[in-house]
């Protein structure tokens, strides 16, 4: 009998149709990197970018499993990006790291702490841009609501995002604002269901609504003349010339 899995294995197996790249295409190959939430959302968004007026096809790729947390995707980062070359690696993982769990003094403190995941943040900025092929896209957080569950506080979410924001800034890469996809300041969120903090299929909608136009977005500026001369010669071409920085999708 088979040992089972690991789930390193698990993890790097192609998780949606195979894809196949034709000569007679013009395919653009994106790799969706999620934890539960993101995981989810893989066939909405997978669905509205096939649907998307652009001049090329996008193929998606992933993984079977969801990642638990940043540390993970950083560990895999450089492997997976080896073996699936994408065009776009769009990362949404981080509730996982905020998970709290209550110690003997009698406090909740978040699973990580906020300098290990802008570490692990930066190593997978790091990976992206040594392969000089993949152009990266990070998802912030979506909110969640203190008041009706115990488990993800609102406040760790906002302190994670700021880290997100900062580094996306710092290292030019594109930030997908799932924080402002989803509402969670009315009484009776449409987005977000009564455990506050899963989504609603309203919220589902709204988020992978921010995820293609970040994807889209990203793939639309790989295709500008600075990135394609960058790529020729490494940068060498356009020395002394700024790269034009990516904004954050809202």
């Amino acid at each position: 009998m088979n040992p089972e899995p690991t789930p390193r294995s698990a993890s790097l197996s192609i998780y949606n149709r195979a894809v196949q790249i034709r000569p007679d295409e013009d395919q653009r190959l994106v790799l969706l990197l999620g934890d539960e939430t993101g995981r989810l959302l893989r066939r909405l968004i997978v669905e509205k970018l096939e649907e998307a007026d652009v001049p090329f096809r996008p193929a998606v790729v992933g993984c079977d499993l969801p990642f638990e947390g940043f540390s993970p995707v950083a560990d895999q980062m450089s492997e997976l990006l080896l073996k699936f070359r994408p065009h776009i690696a769009h990362v949404s993982v981080g509730r996982t790291d905020l998970r709290r769990t209550i110690e003997s003094d009698g406090n909740s403190y978040p699973a990580r702490d906020l300098v290990d995941i802008q570490r692990d943040l930066n190593r997978i900025v790091d990976a992206a841009k040594i392969s000089a092929d993949t152009d990266l896209v990070v998802a912030t957080a979506p909110p969640v609501r203190d008041e009706f569950q115990d488990l993800v506080r609102d406040d760790d979410i906002n302190r994670l995002n700021v880290v997100i924001r900062e580094v996306g800034q710092r290292r030019d890469v594109l930030i997908d604002r799932w924080d402002l996809a989803v509402d969670s300041a009315t009484a009776d969120p449409a987005h977000l269901e009564s455990d506050g903090h899963q989504l609603t299929e309203a919220g589902r909608e709204q988020v992978a609504n921010s995820a293609t136009r970040a994807i889209i977005d990203a793939l639309l500026r790989a295709e500008n003349p600075w990135n394609q001369l960058g790529r020729v010669g490494r940068g060498s071409p356009l020395e002394g010339i700024p790269r034009p920085r990516h904004p954050e999708v809202s």
